[in-house]
């Protein structure tokens, strides 16, 4: 699989290559859009900028207990739970760094390569080629690592997110960014998408054997105007784990297992009490409902989804599910533009030099509670399952920076456990967390 996806962007760079061998020079004028510098050749064939971000968060947290000792089924004191958890410490830290190069070639040709430097450590994001002439220039195709079409808020750059981060409603169940082919079109009133995929590029080994994965998302849009926007849309996909080594005398093979985990929607702990992990796993699938319709300063927003994993050896299919409604209001003359051609909200510009002011409120759930007698790893227990309420207000001085301040109120059962057990379930509490973030 994944050496048919390297012969594949392998072609395209060739064939790019060999048009610019032909291409000869041509100046560039550098311009500043929005605040991104940009250097344009005069007929606007080709084009190359930079997009550099960097996030700066702070948070700190507060217990809201009751606190429950699972190994005694009790409720302990506090000097008992924080000699098992010593996490949610609140502080600062650097959530995103991000570089990336992006250029148009020869009109319709469009590559991009996104590296992120957050935590000391370097990641590749975004790195794909992209034609977009399909379609009379209503569609485009592209190839590399790029985020997968499911899901509304998941396919939402972090750059224009309602709140500091993704709903844990949703972000258990999403693909992500993968290895891939996807097709794209759209028109003014409605977009549509699908993805041939591999495994998740940190799982990938030599000795594994990928499967060949699909994702699609559709989108209509029946009300679209300056003011006013209504936009229902449905995603989904199907997986396959990945194989890993050769077959046995047996001819089987082991598989890696899948794993569904979500952050309380705060980063700076980098704490997941909402963990589980199937083995045994024969394939697996999530469906996806949106909802989102704007109308001047208002705006409102929802998703919900549901995993499904069926299993070898006749052991019983799994069903998780999650989701998130959120409504934001402008105590400003502004409003959030829709994008036909993503499927989402586009930045905010704001309207006036003093800039924009927006307040919002999010409810999510996610459930990753399936059957009392589930055996994962030799374990009968449940996985958790989580309640999110996030206070937001959003400052816009321009369209380059945002200033973001969230508190939230979480509410976690009793199986919330975490990888192995290793927290407390029934642990609540709530936080207060800020943001400084800058695109340029």
């Amino acid at each position: 699989m994944r050496n048919w996806f390297v012969t594949m962007a392998a072609v395209v760079v060739l064939l790019t290559m060999t048009g610019a061998a032909f291409a000869g020079s041509s100046p560039l004028n550098a311009t500043s859009e929005d605040g991104i510098l940009v250097f344009e050749s005069d007929d606007s064939a080709f084009k190359w900028w930079v997009d550099a971000r960097v996030y700066i968060d702070a948070a700190t947290y507060f217990d809201d207990g009751p606190l429950y000792d699972p190994d005694s089924g009790d409720y302990g004191d506090y000097e008992d739970f924080w000699e098992k958890q010593d996490s949610l410490t609140g502080g600062v830290i650097l959530r995103r760094a991000r570089f990336a190069l992006k250029s148009q070639l020869w009109n319709d040709w469009y590559g991009e390569v996104d590296l992120d430097f957050a935590e000391e450590a370097a990641a590749i994001k975004d790195a794909y080629i992209s034609y977009r002439g399909l379609f009379g220039g209503e569609g485009r195709v592209r190839v590399g690592n790029f985020r997968i079409p499911n899901g509304l808020e998941e396919v939402t750059t972090s750059r224009n997110l309602m709140f500091m981060e993704r709903s844990q409603g949703t972000e258990p169940f999403v693909v992500g960014r993968r290895m891939g082919i996807e097709a794209t079109g759209w028109k003014p009133k409605y977009r549509w998408s699908v993805a041939m995929f591999g495994a998740d590029v940190e799982d990938f080994v030599k000795e594994a054997n990928e499967q060949i994965n699909f994702a699609g998302r559709l989108n209509w849009a029946p009300i679209s105007s300056d003011e006013s926007t209504l936009m229902v849309g449905a995603s989904g996909s199907m997986q396959k784990p990945t194989f890993v080594g050769a077959p046995d005398d047996a001819g089987e093979r082991s598989v890696s297992s899948v794993k569904f985990n979500t952050r309380p929607e705060s980063n700076v702990s980098d704490t997941k009490f909402v963990y589980a992990k199937i083995k045994d796993v024969e394939k697996y699938s999530n469906f996806g409902g949106e909802l989102a319709y704007v109308n001047k300063r208002f705006m409102f927003q929802s998703e919900y989804m549901v995993a499904n994993i069926d299993r070898y050896e006749d052991k019983e299919s799994i069903s998780y599910n999650g989701g998130y409604a959120f409504a934001s209001f402008f105590l400003t003359n502004d409003q959030h533009q829709y994008d036909h051609k993503d499927a989402e909200f586009a930045r905010v510009t704001p309207r006036a030099s003093s800039g924009a002011w927006e307040v919002a409120v999010r409810y999510s759930f996610v459930d990753l509670n399936d059957l009392e007698d589930l055996a994962v790893d030799g374990d009968d227990e449940q996985h958790g399952g989580s309640t999110s309420i996030t206070l937001g207000v959003n400052y816009y001085p321009n369209p380059n920076v945002k200033l973001m301040l969230n508190y939230g109120i979480i509410d976690n059962d009793e199986f919330a456990n975490g990888k192995d057990d290793q927290f407390n379930g029934d642990y609540d509490f709530s936080y207060l967390q800020m943001r400084f973030q800058t695109a340029f």
